[in-house]
């Protein structure tokens, strides 16, 4: 079984790029939603808390990844309120933490961008 493409930003980031310019020429990627705004109004109250709480502790995540991070959420929110969680509950939200790059090892390859100033040409007037 073939390997799985490296997603092009993570190409970026470790220089595979440069290294391999041919093999990233033609591909393309889709472009993410936006931010990743307000939690669904389904989610329970302590599950728009959890997801109020992923979205602060990982603010690189989109709008495109709303799925995954309801997910997230939900399994957060019952590991939280102690509700009949087990082990397997516990290795789940660590398989959703390291799919949003939540965790030391897979956070390496986040990269978060510097924040852009902006500049107001009516400030000088204010």
């Amino acid at each position: 079984m073939a390997r799985r493409k490296t997603p092009l930003a993570k190409a970026e980031l470790t220089g595979q790029i440069r290294n391999h310019p041919g093999r990233y020429a033609d591909r393309r990627e889709p472009e993410t939603a936006g931010p990743i705004g307000d939690p669904p109004k389904w989610l329970t109250a302590q599950e728009r808390a959890a997801w109020r709480a992923f979205a602060q502790e990982l603010p690189w995540l989109t709008a495109s990844d709303t799925a995954l991070v309801s997910g997230a959420a939900a399994l957060r929110a019952r590991i939280e309120a102690r509700d009949g969680i087990t082990a397997s509950d516990f290795r789940e939200l660590r398989m959703f933490l390291t799919a949003m790059g939540g965790t030391p090892t897979s956070r390496s390859s986040v990269a978060i961008p510097e924040p852009v100033e902006q500049h107001d040409p009516w400030e000088q007037f204010v």
